[in-house]
């Protein structure tokens, strides 16, 4: 292997690290700790301490996959391997994405509401509709599109 390719290697591995802890820690942040705070006292002040220290980590995480992101799609859509479906599959995660990282540095610097909680207007949103759901279901979503990449990417390689 030469020095290229374990660079490209560690940008893989950062890459899928920052991925793993944003969509895990949404999934431990949602179905074990805002569970388990429900109803404890000082509940919204843990969450508090809890969410924010997450965000801190979601940042980190954000740089990264913006950073190891251009230089993978670079190597990958230059390495004459890379098909028209293999790019429309990377713009569709490139479009997600983004739209996570919109929710995350611009609504998500909000304070979103949860179940029964008023919604500026005077509605109100079930909890099911929450951004930190929707960010975790589009963390799904670009996990799947990733391994799909792969799947794309190895097919061409081997020419099927």
């Amino acid at each position: 292997m030469t020095i290229a390719d374990w660079l490209l290697l560690v940008a893989r591995w950062l890459h899928l690290l920052a991925a793993v802890a944003w969509v895990g820690g949404s999934i431990l942040f949602l179905t074990v700790l805002r569970p388990a705070l429900s109803g404890a006292s000082g509940e919204a002040t843990l969450s508090g301490l809890a969410g924010r220290e997450f965000r801190n980590l979601v940042d980190v995480a954000i740089t990264i996959l913006l950073f190891t992101g251009v230089i993978l799609s670079v190597n990958r859509l230059t390495s004459g391997h890379a098909t028209v479906a293999y790019g429309v599959v990377l713009g569709l995660k490139i479009a997600l994405a983004v739209g996570m990282f919109y929710l995350v540095w611009f609504r998500g610097r909000r304070r979103t509401s949860g179940a029964g909680e008023a919604e500026p207007g005077g509605g109100r949103v079930p909890r099911t509709f929450t951004a930190n759901n929707l960010l975790l279901a589009l963390g799904i979503a670009v996990l799947f599109l990733a391994d799909l990449l792969g799947t794309l990417f190895e097919a061409a390689l081997l020419g099927s």
